[in-house]
């Protein structure tokens, strides 16, 4: 024990019974001898050195001391069975006994229990001064007291000088032991509210906020230097005032603030965001908690966090405008996803592999409100399902042999405010789609060989190549996830559905290679090729060409040779044939004349947006013979 007590005596005796007590119990304990005014203020003078925690006195002493000292007073009571100790020896000194009792408000002393169970009369003579004290003596002495019992070592001496007995009453030594215990309780008590508050007071004064905090009067108990360097004033100009007494023009204007004593919330003042929410202790409020943030400082933190994303890959760099398009489809599609990024709900986004799935989701996330918040892309086809599972989900510390030490947060998790996109969702396995369908429902996640359930909110963005619906019907899928995946749906058109981009895609990808090149400065030939072509790997496909292309020209002329290199991607060169035309074009394959006439029909119907009237009539045939071959087709 490194703190120390002081206790007060009325006499000798009981100085040297609490000396002794305190050593027993190991207790460092300063006696001081006397009572009322002369014990407080030595009392006053040890406190004042420091090095005390808490003072113990009795009655009047006790509360003459409470007035001139901020330490705690415990008050050590006479116990009723000290009493009747008291009053048995004074009776053997005198039949008339008066009792020298303090006087305290609100507890008047009652002496008939102890009168019934003495036997005979004492005359209470009660004082709250030390002049008061004198009086009562004198009084005794007019009464005729024989025997005055209690005021101590002091009124003992003026006791005797009036001609009568003096009788202490004398504490126990198991009073006085309670009391020591009882008060080192205290202290330990007081020490660990110290530490409590100590430490509190370190996380706010090393906060970046400004935090005051107002007491139930409106009157200023903390402020913490972020405060006193955002308001320009010092924490000592300020402390215990209300706003009426402050001339800092700004805080008054915030402690004057209606929506301040309005409950819970934010509003703006000037150059900053203040928040305050009132401080309640059972059915009272205590006060208000406010805290102030300038403006400067979450535009700094904002730059921050967004530099810590982008250093860990979890921004999205596309917006729905950097998506070069100018035919009539896309702009549908943009529309479309402009509207969605507005809404929070499941975002399925179907189309062929290399059509843009990710840049349509990274557009929606920085069209949405959680643009500032993370965005995680993961290919659900990448992965075996034990690394995918834990890649979304995260693991445990322990989790499995090689886990990494206090565990993981999986991508479900680093999306937190944010956007996650989920490409090629037809190929997880049963297991991840019902874990994924419970992140959905419950908007919480579990990692992977852990206990704790931890909430997220995120947004999903999927994507698929695969006709989901048929998954379902085959039994691959689950179909309450395919709903919840596909509340909002968007589908891509393959890139032969929108050659009208071509010259646009093409000038794009020429000009992020730092081509010197252009649609323009292409011949004829390689124009007509490239409107021409299928392009079964869409646009990611149309990217490699172009970068080819560029390098080919560097060092050959030869455009021929630079076709047959580019169908031999996909298709067998003998197999074959591309018909150029400079209003039409398509890749034809060799085959039977019903096999020509089903690849005729189907581009003019994708051409003509199914109009089969006006197919019908392109292609020289009546409604009638196309419906027939349609129907032959299927």
């Amino acid at each position: 024990m490194n703190y120390r007590m002081i206790m007060t005596s009325g006499y000798p005796e009981m100085t040297r019974m609490i000396q002794k007590i305190a050593d027993e119990l190991g207790f460092a304990v300063t006696v001081v001898e006397g009572i009322l005014l002369e014990a407080a203020q030595e009392v006053k003078n040890l406190v004042s050195k420091g090095g005390y925690e808490v003072v113990i006195s009795r009655a009047g002493t006790a509360k003459t001391i409470s007035e001139l000292i901020d330490i705690p007073v415990v008050y050590s009571d006479t116990s009723d069975f000290d009493l009747l100790q008291a009053f048995i020896r004074a009776k053997e000194f005198g039949d008339k006994i008066g009792y020298l009792a303090y006087f305290e408000k609100g507890f008047p002393f009652n002496l008939d229990k102890i009168q019934e169970t003495l036997g005979f009369d004492v005359t209470i003579f009660p004082y709250e001064k030390w002049d008061d004290l004198i009086e009562q003596v004198k009084k005794a002495k007019t009464l005729g007291m024989d025997v005055l019992v209690g005021g101590g070592i002091r009124a003992s001496e003026i006791i005797k000088n009036h001609g009568m007995r003096s009788m202490y009453i004398t504490t126990s030594e198991r009073t006085i032991k309670r009391t020591l215990i009882r008060a080192s309780q205290l202290v330990q008590n007081r020490i660990l509210i110290k530490e409590k508050a100590e430490r509190l007071n370190a996380v706010i004064n090393v906060s970046e906020e400004g935090i005051l905090f107002l007491n139930k009067e409106g009157q200023i108990e903390s402020f913490n230097p972020a405060a006193e360097k955002m308001f320009g004033i010092k924490e000592y100009m300020v402390l215990g005032k209300k706003h009426h007494e402050l001339m800092n023009r700004q805080l008054v204007q915030l402690l004057k603030h209606d929506k301040v004593y309005s409950g819970k919330g934010d509003f703006i003042l000037e150059n900053m965001v203040v928040t305050h929410e009132p401080v309640i202790v059972g059915d009272d409020q205590m006060g208000i908690v406010i805290t102030c943030r300038e403006f400067s400082k979450i535009q700094q933190l904002e730059s921050q966090i967004r530099r810590e994303l982008h250093s860990k890959g979890l921004v999205a760099r596309i917006t729905l405008s950097d998506i070069c398009h100018t035919s009539e489809k896309m702009s549908e599609v943009l529309k479309l996803a402009n509207e969605y990024a507005k809404a929070d709900s499941t975002v399925l986004v179907m189309g062929e592999s290399g059509t843009g799935k990710e840049l349509i989701a990274q557009g929606i996330h920085n069209a949405s409100n959680r643009k500032d918040g993370p965005f995680v892309a993961v290919n659900c086809a990448a992965l075996p399902e034990s690394l995918l599972e834990s890649e979304l989900f995260g693991y445990a510390d322990g989790a499995f042999t090689g886990a990494k030490k206090g565990g993981r947060a999986g991508v479900f998790e680093l999306a937190h405010d944010g956007t996650i996109f989920l490409d090629e969702i037809g190929e997880i396995t049963p297991n991840i789609q019902a874990r994924l369908l419970r992140v959905l429902q419950e908007k919480e996640v579990m990692r992977v060989g852990g206990d704790r359930i931890i909430p997220v909110d995120i947004r999903i963005v999927a994507a698929t190549n695969q006709k989901l619906w048929k998954l379902v019907k085959e039994g691959k899928f689950r179909a309450d996830l395919y709903f919840r995946l596909g509340v909002l749906r968007l589908e891509l058109p393959p890139l032969h559905q929108r050659r009208e981009d071509l010259p646009t895609l093409v000038d794009h990808l020429l000009a992020r290679i730092k081509s010197s090149l252009n649609w323009n400065d292409f011949s004829e030939k390689l124009q007509q090729f490239f409107m021409a072509y299928n392009w079964p790997g869409n646009v990611r496909q149309l990217e490699n060409v172009v970068e080819r292309l560029h390098l080919w020209l560097q060092h050959s002329k030869d455009e021929d040779a630079f076709i047959k290199d580019v169908l031999r991607e996909t298709e067998d060169e003998q197999d074959s044939l591309v018909v150029l035309h400079n209003d039409d074009s398509l890749v034809i394959r060799y085959g039977t004349i019903d096999e020509i006439e089903k690849q005729v029909i189907t581009h003019m119907l994708e051409r003509f947006d199914n109009n089969r009237t006006l197919v019908a009539e392109k292609l020289g045939m009546s409604r009638t013979t196309l419906w027939k071959k349609l129907s032959n087709e299927n």
